[in-house]
């Protein structure tokens, strides 16, 4: 009887053993994948930085519209995986202007109807570099470039859509884009104050914007506040430099 006792706390602790050991494996499985899945969003984002260079913008723009949709996401009550996707996809929204020539694109003047449509293919020219991709990150960019620029009322390009045609990804980002756009400075105009940009994009309810979109934004407002005001002083340092 000894013997058979023994043997089975033998057992028990050779159990316990494995146990730790695939406690661990299992450990340093997951920190590799966090570390991977890390290295591939940086890697999203300095792709679209080097668009955004091109444009003569700084990377604040880049952060600021994944915090935007983020904050409108979460208004929304999406789920934590729908928010990561929009929150790393975002900034590939004008990955499409890698292709539109620097005479165009950095023109100081007024564009003529001609160069305004070439302006126009970055969103079809950004999903064209996204098509056909498996990563589900990486089909929301495609999403997202394509469809950013619709308009609620069906006035917007490329095609066109109109309410709920357009994915709600495109109409996430179709605010915080021009929210951005307006309470920041550019060689053709200056930014507007913070509160008189909400009241612009408040007189687009229903037509550039969704209203529940608009609706999931002003009830963030406070942190969409704080966001603004953090890179506000960060945009200006490096502006000067």
């Amino acid at each position: 009887m000894a013997t058979k006792k023994k043997t089975s706390n033998l057992k028990k602790v050779s159990y316990f053993e494995y146990e730790a050991k695939v406690d661990k494996a299992y450990k340093e499985l997951l920190e590799s994948y966090r570390e991977v899945k890390d290295s591939y969003t940086e890697m999203i984002f300095r792709f679209a930085l080097v668009a955004e260079f091109k444009d003569e913008a700084t990377g604040t723009h880049l952060v600021r519209i994944a915090d935007y949709s983020t904050e409108i996401a979460n208004g929304l009550g999406l789920s934590k995986k729908d928010t990561y996707h929009l929150r790393y996809a975002s900034p590939m929204h004008d990955i499409g202007k890698l292709v539109i020539p620097d005479a165009i694109l950095k023109k100081p003047g007024g564009l003529t109807p001609d160069e305004r449509e070439i302006i126009k293919k970055h969103t079809t020219l950004g999903a064209k570099i996204f098509k056909g991709a498996r990563s589900p990150l990486l089909k929301v960019s495609e999403t997202i470039s394509l469809t950013h620029h619709e308009r609620y009322d069906g006035t917007g390009y490329p095609r066109g859509l109109r309410g709920k045609q357009i994915p709600l990804f495109g109409r996430i980002v179709a605010l915080a884009d021009v929210f951005d756009a307006l309470t920041t400075k550019r060689p053709y105009k200056e930014a507007y104050d913070f509160d008189d940009a909400i009241e612009i994009v408040k007189s687009q309810n229903g037509k550039h914007f969704d209203p529940d979109v608009l609706k999931a934004f002003l009830k963030r407002l406070d942190r969409i506040k704080k966001i603004w005001r953090a890179t506000k002083d960060i945009e200006a340092f490096i502006t000067e430099m």
